[in-house]
């Protein structure tokens, strides 16, 4: 994939079981950076995001109370953030922990990528489907939840050009956006030379 689109991939597991995780606090986004040198494990103990927590289904019945943080951080309508809000994908499954690293075969697998790498994967997409890639894109959550567990669910591309804490702390550089690609796309995409009729064309825009 690195060869074949021009950019970095970190494969993102999610675990049914898991003897153990990281202890260090850390975002998922800062996790996905970390990954690129060394494999990350995570659980709910020590992933500090709560954003990304609700993403993963470790914090239940928490919309409202994100969506007042939202309001109060952006000055945005309060029920326009609760809209918002409730648009961000959820994982519906009972996951014990996440997986990370360069070297695992991942549910998802995302990059950080320059606009010239997205352009190469979004023709490597069109040369296999013979359409045009239609994405939903947030700044909301969006390593964790639009783009990580939007593409799980959805079994889609999904692009987000981050948010403000994926931006800060989460190694996004300026000129970067982020592309999550599940794994049923990225061995077609790379690994069986990308013939059309080897998919199913998903309308990525559907995912939620």
């Amino acid at each position: 994939m690195s060869q074949m689109s021009r950019s970095w991939w970190v494969a993102v597991k999610f675990q049914e079981q898991m003897s153990s995780a990281d202890t260090e606090p850390i975002r998922f986004c800062e996790a996905v950076h970390k990954a690129r040198e060394k494999n990350v494990s995570l659980s709910f103990n020590n992933v500090c995001c709560d954003g990304a927590r609700r993403c993963f289904g470790w914090l239940k019945d928490s919309d409202i109370e994100l969506a007042k943080r939202l309001s109060r951080k952006t000055a945005m309508d309060h029920d326009a953030a609760c809209e918002l809000i409730k648009g961000v994908p959820v994982l519906n499954e009972d996951i014990a922990g996440i997986s990370l690293g360069g070297h695992i075969q991942g549910d998802v697998y995302i990059s950080y990528a320059s606009p010239e790498s997205a352009m190469k994967i979004i023709r490597d997409w069109q040369k296999m489907t013979s359409h045009n890639l239609r994405v939903d894109i947030s700044s909301f959550m969006s390593v964790c939840g639009n783009v990580a567990v939007r593409s799980y669910l959805g079994q889609c591309i999904s692009i987000s050009f981050g948010c403000p804490d994926s931006r800060e702390y989460g190694g996004i550089e300026k000129g970067q956006l982020v592309i999550g690609i599940p794994y049923n796309i990225a061995s077609r995409l790379y690994g069986t030379g990308g013939k059309a009729e080897s998919i199913d064309v998903i309308e990525t825009s559907t995912a939620q």
